[in-house]
C-alpha cells in the first residue's frame, strides 16, 4: 500500500519563524519568572508587574498576534487597551494620581484613529467593527462614572466622552441598517 501525501511540504520559511517564535516564548517566560524572582526577593514596589505586563504586550502584538480579528482597528484597538493598562499599572506602582489625567487623553487619541481608520475603507471595514463598538462603550462607561465621581471629570474626559458619541452618532448616519444587521450577527438577536 502506497501512502500519498495530500498536503504540500512544510515553508521553510514558516519552519524558521517558528523556531525563533518559541526561543522568544522562552526568553520571555525565563526573563518574566527572574523579574518576580528578584521583585520578591528584594521587596519595594511591585515593579515586575510592570515588566511581566510589557513583555504580554510585546508578545501579543508583535511576536505572536492573533490571527482570528487580525485588522487594523481590532489591533488598534488592542493597543489600546493594552497601553492603557500598562498606564494604570505603572501609575498605581510608581506614582499616584496622572493615570486619571492620562488615560482618557489616550483613549481620546485613540477613538480617533480608530474612526479615521473606519471611515478611509468602510466597505471592508464595517465587518470589523465590532471592537470599536465596544471602545465606545467603554468610553460611554468611563464618562458616566466620572460623571458620578470617579474618576474626576476634568477635560479629557469630556473629550473622551463627546469624540465616543460623535463615533457612535457617525456609525448610526453611516451605517443605518448596515448597523442593526451587524449587530445582530455578533449577538444573534431576531
Amino acid at each position: 500500500m502506497k501512502i500519498r501525501l495530500n498536503y504540500p511540504p512544510a515553508n521553510r520559511s514558516i519552519l524558521i519563524a517558528e523556531r525563533i517564535r518559541y526561543v522568544i516564548r522562552w526568553c520571555f517566560s525565563v526573563a518574566a519568572y527572574v523579574c518576580l524572582i528578584v521583585n520578591l526577593a528584594i521587596g519595594g514596589d511591585a515593579w515586575s508587574l510592570v515588566v511581566i505586563w510589557s513583555l504580554w504586550c510585546i508578545w501579543s502584538l508583535i511576536v505572536s498576534p492573533s490571527l482570528v480579528e487580525y485588522n487594523r482597528i481590532s489591533q488598534t484597538s488592542k493597543t489600546l487597551i493594552f497601553v492603557c493598562v500598562l498606564l494604570i499599572l505603572i501609575d498605581s506602582v510608581f506614582y499616584s494620581g496622572w493615570a486619571q489625567f492620562v488615560v482618557p487623553i489616550v483613549s481620546f487619541g485613540s477613538l480617533v484613529v480608530i474612526g479615521i481608520l473606519f471611515l478611509s475603507d468602510l466597505p471592508k471595514q464595517k465587518h470589523n467593527m465590532m471592537p470599536m463598538v465596544w471602545l465606545i462603550a467603554a468610553a460611554f462607561v468611563a464618562f458616566i462614572s466620572s460623571l458620578l465621581g470617579w474618576p474626576r471629570l476634568g477635560w479629557p474626559m469630556i473629550a473622551l466622552g463627546s469624540t465616543a458619541l460623535l463615533l457612535l452618532l457617525v456609525c448610526f448616519a453611516v451605517l443605518r441598517l448596515d448597523l442593526l444587521r451587524e449587530l445582530r450577527k455578533r449577538f444573534h438577536m431576531k
